[in-house]
């Protein structure tokens, strides 16, 4: 079943979200309380920079961000764990376990994910995103968008879900959003402090850890990433697991 940390953080979103679209003025706008999609129950926690895609499409909008939180408290207040089942009347998009088959293509993001949890779980097959079985994934960013935007993230909102105990719960946590988050805010969130700095040019990778888990803060993982990068990051990720 679901962590206590997880239902907590699930009607902490719910409610706040609930509140959000009240006001008309944010019908249409990406939910500062998203919570993520995968496996809650797993031990990586992969927070990537932002969803990739347009803010004009509704619909991808609503299904991956908005209704997020409402979609989890369903399936928490129903006891339903994970499943392929359509969620909406939609023509591509799945549920919050599996958002979307057939999406990992070419320097997809989720190609880069995929890799990593392999060589960690090297049962894992290539098909219907089975990785998403074995993580939970996040971003730290809030609003979609094809190009990220900013180089530093600091919206109160946001700052406050992710400090959430269910983020600090993970054996693992992967970082792969750049310089979004800075030393101090990574040790604030997570309870880690900083150990090593491993990275290569064009290749971040510093290390953070505490008693009971270890963070990892990586470039985005998309387009050309090498794969001896992705796997010296998992090999560093393994000691935790």
């Amino acid at each position: 079943m679901y962590s206590k940390s997880f239902k907590k953080l699930v009607d902490s979103a719910f409610n706040k979200s609930t509140e959000f679209y009240k006001n008309e003025h944010n019908l249409n706008k990406p939910n500062p309380y998203f919570v993520g999609f995968g496996n809650p129950n797993s031990k990586i926690l992969i927070l990537g920079k932002e969803k990739g895609f347009d803010q004009s499409n509704l619909k991808q909008l609503q299904y991956e961000s908005i209704e997020n939180p409402n979609e989890w408290k369903h399936y928490l207040e129903n006891g339903i764990l994970s499943n392929k089942a359509k969620f909406y009347d939609s023509e591509h998009y799945i549920n919050v376990f599996h958002p979307y088959l057939g999406k990992m293509k070419g320097g997809h993001t989720w190609t880069k994910y995929y890799t990593v949890l392999k060589n960690i779980y090297p049962h894992i097959e290539k098909n219907e995103n089975e990785f998403l079985n074995y993580a939970f994934l996040c971003e730290i960013n809030f609003e979609p968008s094809r190009l990220s935007k900013i180089k530093a993230f600091s919206n109160s909102e946001r700052i406050e879900l992710l400090k959430n105990d269910f983020y600090k719960s993970f054996n693992v946590i992967i970082c792969a959003c750049g310089d979004y988050l800075k030393h101090k805010q990574i040790e604030d969130f997570f309870d880690v402090k900083f150990v090593s700095d491993l990275s290569n040019p064009s290749e971040k990778l510093k290390t953070f850890k505490n008693d009971s888990r270890l963070l990892i803060n990586t470039r985005q993982l998309s387009m050309n990433i090498k794969n001896d990068y992705l796997i010296r990051l998992s090999e560093i990720a393994k000691m935790y697991l």
